[in-house]
């Protein structure tokens, strides 16, 4: 009962906001939509029976529980809301509406957005076994607040619990060690962006607790500090012997300079020690970016198992599975014994050779790659580096809590009515599993723990933070790659 009067509220400030909107569908045009976007991507997607038995959370109940609400609607942004918490409730970032050029979809889509773009309150923060911490100094109503402070409470209720009233607001991840889900920005959903306040109950490192209202159309009293732009470069450290290649999206804008920059250490290749790669935060893109940066390094062929499924195989055929250069595809239901029960059909089962390029630098030592709250093809990148702990490509980084791994582009549907347009992603990287979670695919070589230390260093230190000299001297997955031979 709780959730449904958040949700009436919703509701209700929606049609404040937008008293003049008419509601220009019919009911039974509403209904039509909503059955069909729970439909396809019930039909489509691979993820929805798994995370149902792994995470404990069934997606489509969660979706079929908002119909009920269209009977309450009265203006057109109300109802496309409602649709915005089905697409969430797939918890899968590659489920998503796209950008709609329709008149319904393009009105609605500036209306929602003006609204989430009034929302001015941050509060940077960092997820560690199972709490939040803030880990940049703030100030609210002349106290601070400092780096390492726990968030214990929104609006008095404890975060998890909070989380769990708002599975339908926006995406999570999941933390498979305490069971449960967990979401950078938390407070950022469809029902607080209509609020003006926010309650948080903050508890320090003596364990003094206190409450503070802070205002959502303002933006956070964040300390002065220098504008240092971190940016996609190469960089060789001559004492170190390390060459540090730093790709912040999976942009094809970025391949012939990495190209031409990489291939001016061809004759000195034999003198670099280590190669970093960092792709951390990095959205990913297009797979060829990373596909060449590593052909572009490599001296011998990559060799990797590929296995990818899709649910029922309703949607891949194989003239579709063939246009994306998959040649001799043969789809056959997996019958792995703990895949069985999922109806997944194997689309691509093969090994993988990516050969090194005509300019590479034929580096014979080891590549680190580094990542954390990664995405899309720059978690398929550390698919690979994560591959084959014998090879000379490391994966280094920290758990994601989402589905990653080697995958077909989400296909692309579009509504009856509405006529919005979404996206599903269609397949599941199944390669080498030997149980649900380890479907994931976020798993690392080298696991590099969370320090606030390090965050206080940053806020402290006076120069570029993305400099040589701060990354040798501070940061933490640097100083895992120097501790490795």
């Amino acid at each position: 009962m709780k959730f449904a009067k958040i949700f009436l509220l919703i509701i209700g400030l929606g049609q404040f906001c937008f008293a003049q909107q008419n509601l220009t569908l019919t009911k039974k045009e509403m209904y039509a939509d909503f059955d069909t976007l729970v439909a396809t991507i019930k039909k489509v997607s691979p993820h929805i029976l798994i995370k149902k038995d792994l995470w404990k959370y069934d997606a489509i109940k969660e979706m079929n529980n908002q119909r009920k609400f269209i009977d309450t609607v009265t203006n057109d942004l109300s109802y496309f809301i409602i649709l915005q918490k089905v697409i969430n409730a797939a918890q899968d970032m590659h489920t998503s509406f796209t950008n709609n050029s329709t008149d319904w979809g393009g009105v609605q889509y500036e209306r929602y957005y003006k609204i989430r773009n009034a929302f001015k309150l941050s509060i940077g923060h960092i997820y560690v076994d199972g709490k939040y911490y803030t880990n940049e100094p703030f100030v609210v109503n002349s106290d601070t607040i400092t780096i390492g402070t726990e968030i214990a409470r929104i609006n008095g209720i404890a975060i998890d619990d909070y989380v769990k009233t708002h599975m339908l607001d926006r995406t999570f991840s999941y933390d498979l060690e305490h069971n449960k889900f967990y979401g950078l920005g938390f407070f950022k959903n469809t029902e607080t962006i209509f609020v003006d306040s926010l309650t948080f109950t903050f508890k320090d490192e003596t364990g003094k607790v206190k409450d503070y209202k802070m205002p959502t159309r303002q933006f956070t009293k964040y300390f002065p500090s220098l504008n240092y732009r971190d940016t996609t470069r190469i960089e060789f450290w001559e004492k170190e012997q390390i060459l540090y290649i730093r790709l912040k999206e999976m942009d094809t804008k970025y391949k012939s300079f990495l190209s031409s920059e990489i291939s001016k250490y061809k004759d000195r290749a034999v003198g670099i020690n280590k190669i970093i790669v960092d792709i951390r935060d990095n959205p990913g893109g297009q797979d060829n970016v990373w596909q060449d940066l590593f052909a572009d390094l490599i001296d011998t062929a990559i060799s990797y198992p590929l296995k990818i499924d899709d649910f029922k195989n309703s949607i891949m055929t194989k003239e579709k599975i063939e246009s994306y250069g998959v040649k001799m595809t043969l789809i056959e239901k997996d019958k792995d014994k703990f895949l069985k029960k999922y109806n997944l059909y194997t689309i691509v089962n093969t090994t993988e050779i990516l050969e090194p390029s005509t300019t590479s630098i034929k580096f014979q030592g080891k590549v680190f790659v580094l990542a954390e709250n990664h995405y899309s093809s720059a978690g398929s990148a550390m698919s690979v580096a994560n591959a084959n702990p014998n090879d000379r490509l490391i994966a280094v980084g920290r758990k994601t809590g989402l589905f990653l791994g080697i995958g077909f582009s989400p296909q692309t549907f579009l509504l009856p009515n509405t006529k919005l347009s979404y996206r599903i992603a269609p397949s599941i990287e199944v390669t080498n599993a030997k149980s649900l979670k380890d479907l994931m695919h976020d798993d690392m070589e080298v696991f590099v723990p969370y320090n606030l230390e390090y965050y206080k260093e940053k806020f402290e230190y006076k120069g570029n933070p993305y400099s040589k000299e701060f990354l040798l001297k501070y940061d933490p997955f640097i100083k895992e790659v120097l501790k490795k031979q």
